[in-house]
């Protein structure tokens, strides 16, 4: 097990008890206020026992790459796309908000046609509806237009 995968596994250990305190700490039923933090606590538990537990091998890693300019880029317009989208989405409401920030998101990481980034923008933002909003009853943004 080499050092960065102890460092992380116990960064997630120590993420995950915080979700954990704290969600049972605010908890209100299924669904409710903690319900989120508990499960993130769970899914981050489990990664770390993953990192600590494992017994990978000591093969050394090939070098990573310092991104080029077209990289940069890329990463410069998704940290100001995650921004923009903190920022306007109680404004144009979550269903065309993460819509919008979707096809942008897929057009910017990869050579996707518009109709593609269109129809994955639409699926991914209808399902997390469906599961977060209708299942789990979360609220969300719903903008100036209402939806």
């Amino acid at each position: 097990m080499s050092v960065a995968d102890r460092i992380l596994g116990i960064i997630l250990l120590l993420l995950a008890l915080v979700c954990l305190v704290e969600g049972i700490r605010v908890w209100d039923g299924m669904g409710g206020t903690g319900f989120m933090p508990v499960i993130m606590g769970v899914v981050f538990g489990t990664l770390s026992l993953g990192f600590l537990v494992s017994r990978s091998q000591n093969r050394e890693s090939p070098p990573i790459p310092w991104p080029t300019k077209g990289n940069w880029q890329k990463i410069g317009f998704i940290s100001l796309s995650l921004v923009l989208y903190t920022l306007l989405v109680p404004w144009i409401g979550y269903l065309i908000g993460t819509t919008l920030f979707l096809i942008g998101l897929v057009r910017a990481m990869g050579r996707v046609r518009w109709g593609y980034g269109l129809i994955f923008g639409l699926v991914a933002t209808g399902f997390t509806y469906i599961i977060f909003k209708i299942w789990l009853n979360m609220p969300f943004p719903v903008g100036f237009l209402g939806v």
